[in-house]
């Protein structure tokens, strides 16, 4: 490990020099501020000790790596020292609190909020330090919305476009072709057409009744599974919807039961296998390879392209396989699938450094270049150009990305610090634009239904979801699952409904409902 590490190190050295002749972005264009009359300078260097910031690595990140290439490459470009650490509800409880770290939902923000961990943001201070990423995130002012509490904002809010984890149906085009399927169902009667042919012709030619059409993740997720059968009722479980100026929650709406009651018709003809209750998507996927099941929910970016993750492990698994992408199906109430908007994770800066503007300076130095200093944003992202990852299309100056041999796995890159000190979605539209695969973006335009079921309130957190949001999502998984399975009859929808709203969720709808006023009906 010591040699790979070495040499990555010299692959990024000449990079780190570089970053010192390289105009960046920081005040005025220079990443560091000129040395003052008299200051003593070593080598061509300010004599300024360097700042000290305490890093959140990425909350994806299974730990810390100290002293990565990454990291030193940090430390030079913006003369800072940094000590990285791993953030947890533990650890923040113990006082242990980065000056800067990454959050991955509203809900996180307004907890660490309360318990008075982080500083409030102005939005001029953004306007004014990070102008390029302002001028595209303006454009989406809701987002400011999901992280303002008390009339102040608490977070930087990324966003996210073009999706490539939308979900849209990848289907066995070879099981199609053999029950006489010309084309990928398009419409719920098409849909269930096609699963139906799949539980009972045989697709798989074996001469046994061993497959099925569709499983589902009934249990395992923050709703219900089955997010296109939903979608096509136009709703979807534990989101908050807003009709006619009301906000009410999916799970225990009318097309909600509609949809039960489509899924529990299916799986008592044995089109929908019984193991949906513990299915994850990595064992449906699985399944596909293995000749179970016949479509799945898929994102876009797996499944949609030849080169797609899913298509290529499916080859490789059975080779005589074919695949095809499809939209999600229209039914009685459109077509769609879960869908998570525009919102994407959020920055956060300590409360303790407010009372130290050098340092909180130093930050939107740092901040600022990570959404729109092309040099920056490739480092903590992608790592060295010709080492962890190259254009796709050779001699290519843009387009999409492929990561090198040795690289392909993140755990690999982190071990170099690529992605432990990214920021995330905090990139410019043009850097975007730059760096995307205009094949995959193409896929995401085709075969999307986003953003029509989004959540109303862009997954903002309520004052009492702590109290009673996770009981009312296990009680709704419990009686879809019983449901959907006939262990309990469809008419007992209706005493999960009196149950949910009991249990919290009139006060739950009390709060949305008073929070879309406030904050969402009008932006």
């Amino acid at each position: 490990m010591w040699i790979k590490l070495k040499k990555v190190a010299n692959a990024i050295l000449p990079a780190i020099v570089a970053a010192g002749l390289l105009a960046g972005c920081g005040n005025g264009g220079n990443n560091t501020a000129a040395p003052d009359a008299g200051t003593s300078t070593d080598s061509g260097k300010s004599a300024t000790s360097p700042v000290e910031i305490t890093w959140g690595v990425h909350f994806q990140a299974t730990g810390v790596v100290a002293d990565s290439p990454v990291q030193k490459w940090l430390e030079e470009k913006f003369n800072v020292k940094i000590k990285p650490v791993k953030v947890t509800d533990a650890s923040i409880a113990s006082g242990e609190i980065p000056d800067i770290f990454m959050l991955g939902d509203p809900a996180n923000v307004a907890a660490y909020q309360n318990q008075g961990v982080l500083m409030n943001l102005d939005p001029n201070l953004l306007k004014e330090k990070m102008p390029e990423y302002y001028k595209d995130i303006e454009k989406n002012s809701a987002l400011f919305q999901t992280v303002t509490y008390d009339d102040k904002l608490w977070a930087i809010p990324m966003f996210i476009d073009l999706k490539p984890y939308d979900l849209a149906m990848l289907w066995r085009k070879d099981w199609l072709d053999r029950v006489g399927i010309t084309k990928a169902p398009e419409t719920l009667e098409e849909f269930e057409q096609a699963v139906y042919a799949f539980a009972q012709k045989d697709p798989d030619g074996n001469g046994k009744k061993d497959t099925y059409g569709l499983t589902g993740t009934a249990t395992s997720t923050w709703s219900s599974g089955f997010y296109s059968i939903f979608g096509a009722f136009g709703v979807q479980p534990t989101m908050w919807h807003e009709k006619n100026g009301e906000i009410m929650n999916g799970s225990i709406m009318p097309e909600t039961k509609e949809a039960l009651a489509k899924l529990r018709q299916w799986y008592a003809d044995g089109v929908i296998d019984p193991e949906f209750i513990t299915d994850t998507q990595d064992s449906y996927r699985k399944k596909l390879y293995n000749n179970r099941i016949g479509v799945i929910e898929e994102q876009i970016a797996k499944g949609a392209l030849p080169e797609s993750a899913t298509v290529t492990e499916m080859k490789a698994l059975n080779p005589d396989s074919e695949l095809v992408f499809a939209r999600n199906p229209k039914g009685p109430g459109g077509d769609g699938s879960w869908d998570w908007g525009v919102k994407s994770n959020f920055v956060v800066i300590s409360s303790k450094v407010q009372d130290q503007p050098e340092k909180l300076e130093k930050l939107f130095e740092i901040l600022r270049a990570q959404s729109s200093d092309e040099e920056t944003i490739n480092m903590t992202n992608l790592g060295v150009k010709g080492t962890h990852w190259d254009f796709t299309e050779s001699g290519a100056t843009a387009g999409a990305t492929e990561f090198m041999a040795g690289f392909e796995k993140q755990e690999a890159r982190d071990q170099d610090g690529v992605r432990l000190f990214s920021l995330g979605n905090i990139t410019t539209q043009a850097y975007r634009q730059k760096y995307s695969n205009p094949d995959l973006n193409e896929a995401i335009r085709t075969y999307s239904s986003a953003p029509r079921l989004t959540d109303a309130l862009f997954f903002s957190a309520l004052p009492s979801d702590g109290k009673y949001k996770s009981d009312l999502t296990s009680l709704m998984q419990k009686y879809f699952a019983q449901i959907i399975s006939g262990e309990i009859p469809l008419e007992d929808f209706d005493k999960f409904v009196a149950e949910w709203k009991a249990g919290g969720g009139d006060e739950l709808t009390k709060e949305a409902n008073e929070m879309y006023q406030a904050q969402f009906s009008k932006s």
